[in-house]
């Protein structure tokens, strides 16, 4: 029996025929023209740990699988024997609302999620593109936020706890299931955005918010990202009740989304002043604009577009967004007051010339860049993460010391990590 043969044969013995996938059908989890072995879909916390012990003992590769919307963020790993599907392990383990917290298993889908919370009139604070797929644990290691981050935050400010199995097996909790939590160092916030190279989130604790009683949704086009960008501080320095917020142009003007939501009072007296201030700053209302957010953030393993992600002082954007302009992205989105952007282009450009381009003007800014989505028929660069951040020593060491023998999603993440 070959090494092929002898993997499936113990995965088997874990997961059983249902949770083990082989042969051309493991083709659907390639990420950049690298496909794996096998695929192992775990449907219990102990058979994760299982997996991952037979992958540490037999120096097998795994990169953790969710909804798969993100696995294009992030170079392509350095060796690929399993990919490890978390979508089985989709309950909900608890939900207090009276306490506002929820313990869910990683697999969950975001959409699901947020669908189960309404019922009780609550939400979390976890805003990925395309929630019907994205999962709550790929949310987490990706640490992607969107619209929402204006009036919710990041995922790791709603994240009180966690269950994470390591790459040797073991199986670890970070935090708690109180909002209170209070003794140790905060894991969690290590955990979320590592990508999968620590270890593979498999159950998470949130505190929820309440769901407003009224909503509304406003859209103004401005010729120039500066009188957007200053509208949006505007509104933020007013305290309008706004629960998501973004800038998009596809060519054209430059689009303000506004999402509010609060008492019915308090949203009917917001959009008059909101369309007051976007009309002083030369806004005109943008009322047939579609919001295409999600198309600029998703990252899938495979696709034929390049997307540049930018984080500059939010008092540069406007200059960003101008710069950005000059390079021709087919899409844009940007959220003004955190200060970052989505950049995408499509197949027909020259993804080399251009992402290296873009990374550079975001330095000349004094801001990071990375690339966010990378055509797969094209052999990605070196530096899709940019230059190496002074922490990068600091950062190995901890992966040394998480994951000694590089089973986890060995040279995704930052520095070749």
């Amino acid at each position: 029996m070959g090494r092929t043969g002898a993997l499936e044969s113990a995965l088997l013995d874990i997961l059983g025929r249902d949770g083990l996938v082989t042969g051309e059908a493991a083709a659907a989890y390639a990420i950049a023209e690298m496909t794996p072995i096998a695929v192992a879909r775990p449907s219990t916390v102990e058979q994760v740990a299982e997996v991952l012990r037979l992958a540490c003992r037999e120096g097998l590769a795994v990169v953790p699988w969710g909804g798969g919307t993100m696995m294009g963020l992030g170079a392509p790993p350095r060796r690929y024997d399993v990919a490890l599907d978390l979508r089985r392990l989709d309950r909900v383990l608890e939900h207090e609302p009276a306490d506002l917290t929820c313990t869910v298993q990683s697999g969950v889908a975001v959409a699901a999620l947020q669908s189960r919370l309404a019922q009780s009139g609550q939400t979390v604070g976890l805003d990925p593109p395309l929630p019907e797929h994205a999962t709550v644990g790929g949310t987490l290691a990706a640490a992607i936020a969107g619209p929402r981050r204006y009036a919710c935050g990041h995922p790791r400010d709603y994240t009180i706890g966690m269950r994470v199995v390591l790459a040797d097996g073991r199986v670890t909790r970070a935090g708690g299931r109180v909002v209170k939590n209070v003794a140790g160092y905060d894991l969690c916030k290590l955990y979320i955005g590592s990508l999968g190279t620590l270890g593979v989130i498999v159950e998470a604790t949130f505190k929820l918010l309440p769901l407003p009683r009224a909503t509304a949704s406003l859209a103004f086009a401005f010729a120039a990202p500066q009188a957007a960008c200053s509208v949006s501080r505007e509104v933020w320095r007013r305290g309008l009740p706004v629960t998501a917020m973004w800038l998009q142009r596809e060519g054209g003007p430059y689009i303000l989304f506004l999402e509010l939501g609060g008492s019915p009072g308090a949203v009917a007296r917001s959009v008059a002043m909101a369309s007051e201030l976007a009309a002083a700053a030369g806004g005109t209302p943008a009322e047939n604009a579609s919001p295409r957010w999600q198309e600029a953030m998703a990252s899938p393993a495979r696709g034929d577009t390049l997307a540049v992600r930018l984080s500059v002082l939010p008092s540069r954007l406007p200059e960003a967004l101008e710069s950005l302009a000059v390079l021709g992205p087919e899409l844009t989105v940007a959220f003004p007051t955190v200060g970052s952007a989505y950049a995408r282009w499509p197949a027909t450009v020259d993804a080399r010339s251009v992402a290296g381009q873009a990374l550079h003007m975001a330095s000349a800014l004094r801001g990071t860049a990375i690339v966010h989505a990378w055509p797969s028929a094209s052999p990605p660069p070196a530096d899709l993460w940019g230059a190496a951040p002074p922490a990068a020593s600091i950062m190995r060491r901890i992966k040394e010391l998480w994951d000694p023998r590089a089973v986890l999603s060995p040279g995704r993440f930052v520095a070749g990590i």
